[in-house]
């Protein structure tokens, strides 16, 4: 069996394998789902909602890796797909808050960078050691809730500077990691 769940001595195998890999697919999915409905209620300013929403997308970005190992169906484009769906979610959120005045310009810029940075630098190896970019979703996660329960001056002040320091220590991880793996 190869490392994607795919079994070559067992055609039939490979096609309910095949079907399994769609449920963590669909439920990372459900992240981006999320967004216009998040968006609706922050406007009809039912911030419980929006919590509510914002605990069922951190449910979904476990359970969907969850899923994909424990039916081994881990794959490369699982893995992208899971990260494409966050950073949706992410940037979506945040944009909202842009329009709201809560935050800068160049918070939506970082948290685009952090997901470019991350699809580059995944490119270059398989293993990146990056002890503080694992947690870059899960800090956005907390500020947006940060946001929703507390919008004043120093909560935006608190989540744009701790985001931008995660940012660079996450980034230098990774260069530091790419460089040690080059001969």
């Amino acid at each position: 069996m190869c490392g994607n769940g795919v079994d070559k001595s067992n055609p039939s195998k490979n096609t309910t394998m095949n079907k399994l890999t769609i449920i963590p697919a669909f439920i990372s999915s459900l992240r981006i789902a999320v967004l216009p409905l998040f968006f609706y209620l922050f406007n009809l300013e039912n911030v419980d909602a929006c919590l509510a929403l914002l605990s069922l997308s951190a449910a979904t970005d476990f359970l969907d890796g969850y899923l994909a190992r424990k039916l081994n169906v881990t794959s490369r484009f699982g893995a992208y797909w899971d990260a494409t769906t966050d950073f949706i979610l992410m940037f979506g959120a945040f944009a909202i808050f842009f329009a709201q005045g809560f935050y800068p310009w160049w918070l939506l810029v970082l948290i685009a960078v952090s997901f470019i940075q991350f699809l580059v630098t995944s490119n270059f190896a398989k293993r990146i050691y990056d002890p503080v970019g694992k947690y870059l979703g899960s800090a956005l996660y907390i500020g947006i809730a940060l946001t929703l329960i507390r919008p004043t001056h120093t909560i935006f002040i608190f989540v744009q500077y701790a985001f931008a320091v995660f940012f660079v220590v996450s980034l230098a991880s990774r260069i530091i990691s790419l460089v040690k793996k080059r001969p």
